[in-house]
Order: C-alpha cells, then sequence, then structure tokens
C-alpha cells in the first residue's frame, strides 16, 4: 500500500511528462525553469504499472478539488499538458506551481506548497476525478 505522501506516477504518465520535459521548447528561462522543477519531482517519484496506481492519484488529465491551507479556500482545477493550458477554464499546466505540488498525489494527502502566494503553505487535496486514458488531456 502506498503513502498518502508519496508521489506515484503510472507509466504512461510517467512515459509522457518525461517525454515532456525533454522535448519542450520552453519559450523563456521560467518556462525552462518549471521544465526542470517537474524532470526533478519525476526523477523523485515512485512509478507503478498502469493498472495498479490508485484512481485517487492525482495524474496528468485529473480534475482535482483542493483547500490551500490555512485559509481553507477550495478550487477546482484539471492537470493538463502546457499546451492545453487555459485558465479561464481552470486547466492548469503540469508547469504550473500547483500542478506540480499535487501531480502523483492521492486523495486526503496535505502537502507543503511553494507558491507565488505566499499565505499558502499547504494544498490538502479533497477528491480527484480522473477520466478514463488520463494522459492525453
Amino acid at each position: 500500500m502506498f503513502d498518502l505522501h508519496d508521489v506515484v506516477l503510472s507509466t504512461r504518465d510517467a512515459a509522457a511528462l518525461s517525454a515532456l520535459v525533454t522535448d519542450w521548447p520552453a519559450r523563456d528561462a521560467s518556462e525552462q525553469a518549471a521544465a526542470d522543477l517537474l524532470a526533478d519531482a519525476l526523477s523523485g517519484a515512485r512509478v507503478v504499472s498502469d493498472r495498479t496506481v490508485a484512481t485517487d492519484v492525482v495524474a496528468l488529465g485529473a480534475t482535482v478539488t483542493y483547500e490551500e491551507l490555512p485559509a481553507g479556500r477550495r478550487r477546482t482545477v484539471t492537470v493538463v499538458h502546457p499546451a492545453r493550458a487555459d485558465a479561464s477554464r481552470a486547466r492548469v499546466s503540469v508547469f504550473s506551481p500547483v500542478a506540480r505540488t499535487l501531480l502523483g498525489r492521492r486523495g486526503g494527502a496535505c502537502v507543503p506548497a511553494t507558491l507565488p502566494d505566499r499565505d499558502i503553505r499547504e494544498l490538502r487535496i479533497v477528491s480527484v476525478e480522473r477520466q478514463g486514458g488520463g494522459h492525453d488531456a
């Protein structure tokens, strides 16, 4: 069984994200830095078979409801490939600080957050909804 605080990725997501950070044509230094941070997160992740990854693990294409702590504001976002990000539709790039914090974590986890809004210290994952295929989002 996995600890709530482990970063767990399916083999499919691990491969897709590894290819993304290797092949993504960064437009500027901040985007390259975000890709590098995602690569670091991937290197520390536990990779499991697609069939055994829990359904409440935040994956590429997952819709996640989380609470920003300590204030308790709830937000719902979908974690997507950078080319499909759209803030007006709450579709956040895997390069974003929020997505990197949530990616590979299980529902119920409370994880430290390093976000632009320094008043947010942790994110608590309230729920995770995943579509069938996952990584094509």
